[in-house]
């Protein structure tokens, strides 16, 4: 594991079969070289930020891999990763590769719950001959650049996939049998980017709930910005769901830090309802919120997304409620 002090630890592999040993990051989804000095006291990455050995422990006997798993495949399954299908998929992510739970997540999204979740299709993750340790056709250089290659392909086919879902608005919500799946591998597994986007799916489908219990996986887990985000929802009990807005809110509301911790409606006139939901323009910004079972309002947006925004006493003066598009 990886530890720094605003995240969880990040579960990692180390891959020898390369002439570069690499540090395989299984939620990322990322291989990245090291160096590793003679005496094993000191790690380098390429950053470079340098590991200094401070509590020496013994090993534990390095566990078998199974031929075709990802473990075994090492940097080549994250390689093969944004390409697999859902039966590899569904391989990595039963073996603890958080980055195999979210392409699988991804391949919901992309092609239906049905695609992703049938068991057919190929599942076997495979080193290329130059990189099968222990075999006559190992070869760690050869292997070395092999690998620079797969990784880098990988790498582009990650970026131009993020490009394309930055252009299309993600906001149609998963089915609700793909949305259980997910949501029990989260439980599960308790990957903690995996889990992230588990909740925004759940976010997504109006499910606060669900949203607000994979994200205590990643609190649970150490993530401080997840903590911070669950604490104020955990105390609305029963209340923790959403309802239709009747009308634009007036006044203030305030949250308890975030991007955005205060919302100012004025008198009512500065937002629109959109299917129960509320947007407000603020700072040339437009918020989503939707009203949460007390009254209060939750963050729905990349700005805002799970605040809990409460009433500022004595600032409500408003004008007749405004009617949008959805309102009864």
């Amino acid at each position: 594991y990886r530890h720094n002090d605003i995240a969880e630890p990040e579960p990692l592999w180390v891959d020898h079969s390369a002439a570069q040993t690499r540090l395989v990051m299984l939620d990322d989804g990322v291989a990245e070289p090291i160096r590793i000095s003679a005496d094993g006291q000191r790690i380098e990455d390429d950053v470079p930020v340098v590991y200094t050995l401070r509590q020496p422990r013994a090993c534990a006997v390095e566990p078998s891999t199974m031929d075709g798993s990802c473990r075994a495949a090492g940097s080549h399954c994250i390689a093969q990763l944004p390409t697999a299908s859902s039966g590899q998929a569904k391989r990595a992510c039963s073996e603890g590769v958080g980055a195999g739970c979210s392409t699988l997540l991804r391949l919901m999204r992309d092609g239906g719950a049905a695609t992703a979740t049938d068991d057919v299709g190929a599942t076997r993750f495979e080193r290329p001959p130059a990189c099968r340790e222990h075999t006559p056709g190992h070869d760690p250089q050869a292997c070395e650049a092999l690998t620079d290659d797969a990784l880098a392909a990988a790498m582009q086919r990650a970026s131009e996939r993020l490009q394309r879902e930055d252009e299309d608005t993600l906001d149609s919500p998963l089915p609700a049998d793909a949305r259980d799946h997910l949501q029990q591998l989260c439980l599960q597994h308790r990957g903690g980017r995996f889990c992230v986007e588990v909740a925004a799916q759940q976010l997504i489908a109006l499910e606060p709930a669900l949203a607000v219990q994979a994200l205590q996986v990643v609190c649970d887990a150490g993530r401080t910005s997840a903590c911070e985000r669950v604490a104020p929802l955990r105390d609305l009990g029963a209340d923790l769901r959403l309802v239709p807005a009747r009308q634009v809110p007036c006044g203030r509301y305030q949250a308890d830090g975030g991007v955005i911790d205060r919302l100012d409606f004025g008198d009512g006139t500065r937002g629109r309802l959109d299917d129960g939901a509320i947007h407000l323009q603020q700072d040339g910004e437009t918020l989503i919120l939707r009203q949460l079972g007390n009254g209060d309002l939750l963050g729905m947006d990349t700005q805002t997304g799970y605040q809990r925004y409460q009433p500022v006493p004595g600032t409500a003066q408003c004008s007749p409620p405004r009617e949008g598009h959805g309102s009864p």
